[in-house]
């Protein structure tokens, strides 16, 4: 037991002023330092109320360990909002800051894909604490979507590249889910060291880009799985609706070409070394890309905040 005496070595009214100006002051204190431990000494159960009152993660799907897990990382982890509180404590307020719930949500997901929790916190840090955005150059770009749209979404691809293929599918999904609020660019990013016929893929969409049909040429070239010879080429302009020989005309245009070449300059400046490179308003995605979907939801925010 601790036990504090206090001296008050002033008589009369003055002494009585400032003996009440001092309680005031301790009480005000020993509140400040109940609140500031209060997130630490929730138990599991008030914690797990605390995040699924904020969000829509499904906790059922995780292990105990991983249920302990998540908690944990709540606990103990730094808001990414402004203020040094931590997740938890920013979860509880009425009004968290959208990038508290986005925040839950990397860790559930995370959990969910069996990462370790060091690799987790590298990617926290990563994601919500040393994230860089840039700025890309768009203009002469393929895109789909309003300029104007809330999310962008910049897709360094390469249409010989496996990944490529699954990740187109899931970007353009977007565009289904989201329609106008989410706009598609693509970047030409051919790695000829792997893929040897990429460039030539590249240069066929650039054609078909001149006709104003880059995305059906865009979805016959990865409809190839990576088959990709002159005769597939061919075939596929005929199948995205082309007119063959303006297109195989517009195969030799230099002016194509600076444009792969323009794209693969920004690629090699941001460090890009393997694709699908996707960048979500000026930041890198660093997630799989089965949760694309979901990371963009969160940007958008319930449809309150839209």
């Amino acid at each position: 037991m601790v036990r504090t005496i206090y001296i008050f070595p002033w008589d009369g009214e003055e002494g009585e002023n400032m003996r009440g100006h001092i309680v005031i002051t301790l009480i005000a204190l020993l509140a400040a330092a109940a609140a500031a431990c209060a997130g630490s000494k929730r138990g599991d159960g008030a914690v797990l109320q605390v995040i699924q009152a904020a969000s829509s993660v499904d906790v059922g799907k995780l292990t105990d360990a991983e249920v302990r897990l998540l908690v944990k990382l709540v606990r103990k982890e730094a808001s990414p909002c402004e203020g040094s509180v931590s997740l938890l404590e920013e979860l509880g307020k009425p009004k968290p800051c959208p990038a508290a719930a986005r925040a839950l949500a990397f860790f559930y997901r995370r959990i969910l894909d069996g990462y370790p929790e060091g690799d987790i916190l590298d990617l926290y840090v990563s994601r919500f604490k040393n994230a860089a955005k840039v700025e890309l150059a768009l203009d002469g770009c393929p895109a789909l979507g309003p300029a104007e749209a809330s999310v962008t979404v910049v897709v360094f691809s390469d249409f010989e590249c496996p990944f490529c293929r699954k990740a187109a599918a899931a970007v353009l999904k977007l565009r289904e889910v989201f329609e106008d609020k989410v706009r598609v660019v693509y970047k030409h990013y051919p790695l000829t060291d792997m893929h040897p016929q990429a460039l030539d893929a590249a240069r066929a969409a650039e054609a078909a880009l001149a006709q104003g049909r880059f995305w059906e040429m865009h979805d016959q070239l990865f409809a190839l799985e990576g088959q990709l010879g002159e005769a597939d080429l061919e075939k596929a302009a005929v199948d995205a609706g082309l007119d063959v020989e303006r297109w195989k005309d517009d195969l030799e245009d230099d002016a194509a070409l600076a444009r792969i070449d323009k794209d693969e300059g920004e690629g090699k400046k941001l460090g890009i070394e393997g694709t699908p490179a996707i960048y979500v308003n000026g930041t890198e995605f660093l997630e799989p890309v089965k949760y694309l979907d979901e990371y963009v939801a969160e940007l958008l925010g319930p449809p309150s905040e839209k």
